[in-house]
């Protein structure tokens, strides 16, 4: 399952003069960026520390607390996703994301896999 990123640009020009939806708008997508450090952030300090560089109930420590802090992102990703999905329905225009937008498994992977992705095209497309 995939975000509409049109359903972005639609939400832009529906709430462009109205300052409060701009913000809303801005958080839910900088969660998005916010759960993308926090996975890479993760994923860099296991590389690092992981072979012996730490020992080893530090690293243990530090790991936890790095995927807590992981598992907050990606939780709050679901929550902005929802109201992304309520502005849209809201503006007249197809959700964000159509899939099932739940915390439990497969379909909280599968959010996050689709705003992962679309993080990734946003960095790859920016002119």
């Amino acid at each position: 399952m995939k975000v509409n990123k049109d359903t972005i640009r639609q939400l832009v020009l529906q709430y462009r003069d109205e300052e409060v939806m701009l913000e809303m708008l801005e958080d839910a997508l900088r969660s998005f960026e916010e759960y993308h450090q926090a996975i890479y952030y993760l994923e860099l300090k296991k590389q690092l520390y992981s072979m012996g560089a730490m020992e080893g109930s530090e690293y243990r420590t530090l790991i936890e607390e790095l995927d807590r802090g992981r598992t907050a992102n990606h939780n709050a990703v679901l929550v902005q996703v929802n109201v992304l999905n309520r502005m849209a329905k809201a503006a007249g225009l197809p959700l964000f994301y159509e899939g099932v937008v739940s915390e439990e498994r497969p379909y909280r992977r599968e959010v996050a896999n689709a705003v992962l992705e679309y993080v990734e095209t946003v960095v790859r497309e920016r002119s």
